[in-house]
């Protein structure tokens, strides 16, 4: 954003990304349970009588294998890499060329909660050739009830190997928070042999988003394990109960700190910027010195940090970070972006922190409530800073204006009298031509990249 070759790129509407092969996913379901698209105005016997309405790409693919022989040597989620899947007459075609890999197939995740679903996954991703349900029930040429017992008699859920594969598989696509939960899910709904062995495993993946702000390998395990004991409880589960490591009771005492203010107060200040106040320029001393002693007596202010990249904004952020932060007290670092905000200690965006919908009106709040943890968070913190701000829509601002002075209880100061610090370049702005044609913008945002 607000670099003028991007945006006559985009201007233009050519590609940004591209991925490559492309990635079909393919549907799960039990018998008679998969989805059924249809109008509104249609009635149900009309839809159940249209052709193909029991077909998915999973009975589809039972089918295939009982009338091509090549098809039963082939996994459920390799068949797109052999084989087209045709929407119009839901069938499986052979495909044409396999000179270059043009599609890979993944089938759509299932919890351990899920019961069913989640071992007839496990069956699909391990046996090949299937030619209906009761055929990956059937073992030994017994046809047992559950896909569960199917899966425990062929061996695959054996010694935890299926769910060690599981949450390998979930780390490439899951956020870490979404990986202790499936953790947590696992120790209560699937009862796994070695729990220490799984912890020991997957630990490091789970605690990627506190790693990046606590260099202690110790404070990271402990903010883990609190985090999967909460998970645990509302579970009506006790994390004592499973072999995992002790939870000091210096942390464990954050149970009653409200999560976001325990990940914000955890944060420590970066010793190489503290020394940055000693380094800053004219300007940057002043702006320093006033936002400083705005959070010293606490009267609140309202700051607004303008310069073109490069000129220094994010080394002032820092700055004062590292010093308010060494003072035990709270600063929120935001930014539009993710790129811009991962540059501060702790930053995180605008939308995530401040809870901002997505689609906004005149007069709009954040979705947090009063009494949530990330109310707790701003009541709490000493300095709010939001850079990138110039490219955002003013509602989204008059959206944290409204919410702070409704939690703070002080509607008559802007932004309930908090601290905020604002900053941004204008001049990296396109420019609103209303009513202009495409050629009269591109020339606007060049001469705007002149400025």
């Amino acid at each position: 954003m607000g670099n003028p070759p991007e945006a006559l790129w985009r201007i233009y509407e050519f590609d940004l990304s591209d991925r490559y092969p492309t990635i079909l996913s393919l549907q799960l379901h039990l018998p008679d349970m998969h989805m059924v698209s249809f109008h509104r105005r249609e009635g149900i016997q009309r839809v159940l009588d249209r052709p193909g309405v029991d077909k998915s790409m999973l009975i589809a693919y039972f089918e295939k294998n009982k009338t091509d022989e090549t098809a039963r040597g082939i996994l459920y989620r390799d068949f797109p890499e052999f084989y087209t899947w045709q929407a119009h007459g839901k069938v499986w075609q052979n495909r044409v060329r396999r000179d270059t890999l043009r599609q890979i197939g993944r089938i759509v995740s299932a919890n351990p909660a899920e019961g069913e679903r989640y071992y007839l996954r496990v069956l699909l991703n391990h046996v090949a050739g299937a030619t209906s349900f009761e055929c990956l029930r059937t073992v030994d040429g017994k046809l047992l009830p559950t896909f569960r017992e199917a899966a425990e008699r062929r061996g695959l859920i054996e010694e935890d190997n299926t769910l060690n594969e599981s949450l390998f598989e979930a780390t490439g696509w899951m956020m870490p928070y979404a990986l202790r939960r499936l953790f947590a899910t696992i120790l209560v709904f699937c009862e796994p042999n070695d729990v220490f062995g799984l912890w020991k495993k997957h630990k490091e993946a789970m605690s990627e988003d506190y790693k990046r702000n606590n260099q202690s390998t110790f404070m990271l395990e402990q903010m883990v394990l609190i985090d999967i004991q909460k998970l645990l409880q509302s579970m009506q589960k006790d994390i004592k109960i499973y072999p995992l490591p002790d939870i000091d009771d210096t942390y464990d005492s954050s149970r009653d700190i409200p999560r976001e203010i325990f990940e914000e107060a955890s944060i420590e200040a970066n010793e190489d910027d503290m020394a940055l106040s000693n380094t800053l320029n004219v300007e940057q001393r002043a702006a320093y010195d006033q936002i400083m002693s705005s959070v010293d007596t606490k009267d609140g202010g309202l700051f607004f940090v303008d310069g073109p990249g490069g000129t220094g904004k994010t080394y002032l952020y820092r700055a004062l970070i590292a010093a308010i932060r060494s003072q035990k007290k709270i600063v929120v670092a935001t930014a539009i972006s993710g790129v811009a905000a991962s540059i501060m200690p702790g930053g995180r965006t605008a939308h995530s922190r401040f809870k901002i919908p997505l689609t906004i009106d005149n007069g709009a709040f954040c979705t947090f409530t009063k009494q949530s943890g990330t109310a707790k968070l701003l009541r709490a913190s000493s300095l709010i800073i939001w850079d990138e701000a110039s490219m955002t829509k003013r509602q989204s601002i008059e959206a944290l204006d409204n919410s702070l002075r409704d939690i703070m209880d002080r509607s008559e100061l802007p932004f309930g009298g908090k601290t905020v610090v604002f900053g941004g370049d204008f001049r990296q702005v396109l420019p609103v031509v209303h009513r202009g044609s495409r050629a009269q913008v591109v020339g606007a945002s060049l001469r705007m990249s002149y400025l």
